[in-house]
C-alpha cells in the first residue's frame, strides 16, 4: 500500500499521495470525477502554466510577492510548462463545473514544488507555510477568469499545426488541378451528365473551399485574443490588484509572444462562451468541405470496372478478408469518420456555450476538451490525407476522355443555337 500524508482543505483533512506534488483539492477531485479515463491535451497544461509564471511575475512586480517566493513559484511553473508533473496533472476531462479542479491542481503542484525549490527545514510536500497554492500561486486569479484565457491560450497554440496542414492540403490540390487544368470531362449536377468541366477546374473548386474555411478560421481566431484575465471570479477583479490586469496582459502578451488584449466587459466574458462556439462553427466548415472532397474523391474513384475510375487512389492496406484483390478507399473513410466526429464536437460545444447562469458558463472543461481534440484529429486526419491519398493520386486521363466522349453533355452548348425544346429532344433521341 502507497504511503500517503495528511492534507487538510476547507472541507476537512484528505488523504494524499506521499510522493504526489498535487494536494488535497486535487486528490478529492481524482475520487470523484473516475468517469472516462480521458485526459485534456498536453497543450492546456503548458498553456495553464503560462498563466500561472506570467501571474506571479505580475505579483512580484506590483510587490505582493517577496523575491524568494517569486523565484521559487517561477522556476516550479516553468517546470510545469515542461511537462515534468504530467504524471500529476491527470484529472478526468469530465469534471467539476468551470475547471476549478484543473486550476487547483496546477496551483498545489507548483506551490508543492515551490516549497521544495526554497529547502527550508519545514518545506515538505503539503506544507504551504511559505508558497500557498491559493494565497500565492493563485493570487489576483480566479477559475473564472483563469480556465477561459488558458483555454484561449490552447488553442492559439494548437492552430499552426491545424493550418499548415490545410495549406499543404491547398498546395496539392492546386498542383493537382493545374497538371490537368486542360484535360476535360463531364461535369455532374445531381449526379447526372450536366455540361462540360476541366478536371483542374473542378479539383480547383475543392482547394477554394479549402482557402475559404482556413481563412474563416484565422478570422475566428483572433477573436480569441481578447481574453477576461483580471476580472477575476465575475468581472469585477475582486482580490485583484487595480493594476494587475493591464499588466498581466503585457507580461501574458511578451511571454507567449500573442498579442492579447482585455475585454470590454470582464463580466460578459466569465459568462459568455460564443467566442469559442463561433470558432467551433469554422471547425465545422473545414470538416463539411473535407468531407465533401472525400466524398467526391470516392465516386471519382469508384469501380475499378463497374464505377467511375476517373481517378485510382494510392492502396495502403487490402479491402477485404473474403474477396481477393479488392482494394478499399480507406484513408478516405477514415478522414470521414473524423469529420463526423468533429460535427459532434461542434454540437456539443454549441449546446454547451448555451448553458451560462447569470455571471458563469460552468462547461468550460467541456468546451475546451472538444475543441482541442477537434483540432488534434483534423489536423492528423488532414496530414493523413495529403499524403497518403493526394500525394500519389493517380488521373486516368484516358478513361475521363473515353466517358466525356460518350457522353451527352456537350449538348448543353447547341440550345442558344437550336432551342432548348429541339435540343432536349435530339438528347433524348
Amino acid at each position: 500500500m502507497k504511503s500517503t500524508r495528511t492534507e487538510k482543505d476547507s472541507l476537512g483533512p484528505v488523504k494524499v499521495p506521499q510522493d504526489a506534488y498535487f494536494g488535497a483539492q486535487t486528490s478529492r477531485a481524482l475520487k470523484n470525477f473516475q468517469i472516462s479515463n480521458r485526459h485534456i491535451d498536453r497543450i492546456f497544461m503548458e498553456s495553464l502554466g503560462m498563466i500561472k509564471l506570467s501571474a506571479a511575475k505580475t505579483n512580484f512586480q506590483l510587490r505582493l510577492l517577496n523575491s524568494q517566493q517569486y523565484r521559487a513559484i517561477r522556476t516550479a511553473a516553468k517546470e510545469f510548462i515542461n511537462g515534468n508533473f504530467s504524471s500529476d496533472f491527470i484529472l478526468d476531462a469530465y469534471q467539476a463545473g468551470a475547471g476549478t479542479s484543473y486550476n487547483m491542481n496546477a496551483n498545489e503542484i507548483i506551490a508543492n514544488r515551490a516549497n521544495e525549490i526554497l529547502r527550508f527545514p519545514e518545506s515538505t510536500k503539503g506544507n504551504y507555510k511559505f508558497v500557498h497554492p491559493n494565497d500565492h500561486v493563485n493570487m489576483g486569479q480566479s477559475t473564472n477568469d483563469v480556465i477561459p484565457t488558458v483555454s484561449r491560450l490552447a488553442i492559439l497554440f494548437s492552430l499552426p499545426a491545424l493550418l499548415n496542414a490545410i495549406k499543404s492540403l491547398e498546395n496539392r490540390l492546386a498542383d493537382l488541378a493545374k497538371k490537368h487544368k486542360n484535360l476535360v470531362k463531364v461535369g455532374r449536377t445531381h449526379l447526372q451528365d450536366a455540361v462540360p468541366i476541366t478536371f483542374g477546374g473542378e479539383i480547383d473548386s475543392f482547394r477554394a473551399a479549402l482557402e475559404n474555411s482556413r481563412r474563416f478560421i484565422e478570422e475566428q481566431s483572433t477573436k480569441l485574443q481578447i481574453i477576461g484575465i483580471g476580472g477575476t471570479a465575475v468581472g469585477t477583479g475582486l482580490n485583484a490588484h487595480p493594476r494587475y490586469r493591464q499588466l498581466m496582459l503585457k507580461n501574458l502578451t511578451k511571454l507567449t509572444g500573442i498579442h492579447f488584449t482585455s475585454a470590454r466587459n470582464l463580466t460578459e466574458s466569465a459568462n459568455n462562451m460564443n467566442p469559442f462556439m463561433n470558432f467551433s462553427a469554422s471547425l465545422r466548415s473545414l470538416a463539411t468541405d473535407l468531407l465533401n472532397l472525400s466524398a467526391n474523391l470516392k465516386l471519382m474513384n469508384s469501380g475499378p470496372i463497374s464505377g467511375l475510375g476517373e481517378i485510382t487512389l494510392p492502396p495502403v492496406q487490402p479491402g477485404s478478408s473474403i474477396m481477393p484483390g479488392k482494394v478499399n478507399p480507406s484513408i478516405l473513410e477514415c478522414l470521414e469518420m473524423i469529420c463526423l466526429q468533429v460535427l459532434g464536437y461542434d454540437k456539443v460545444i454549441e449546446m454547451a456555450c448555451q448553458r451560462s447562469n447569470f455571471e458563469l458558463n460552468t462547461n468550460c472543461p467541456l468546451i475546451i476538451h472538444n475543441l482541442l481534440e477537434a483540432i488534434k484529429i483534423l489536423t492528423n486526419g488532414i496530414n493523413m490525407t495529403t499524403s497518403l491519398a493526394i500525394k500519389n493520386l493517380k488521373v486516368n486521363e484516358k478513361k475521363i476522355r473515353e466517358t466525356f466522349e460518350n457522353s451527352l453533355c456537350t449538348a448543353t452548348e447547341l440550345a442558344p443555337r437550336l432551342g432548348y425544346q429541339l435540343t432536349a429532344e435530339i438528347v433524348k433521341s
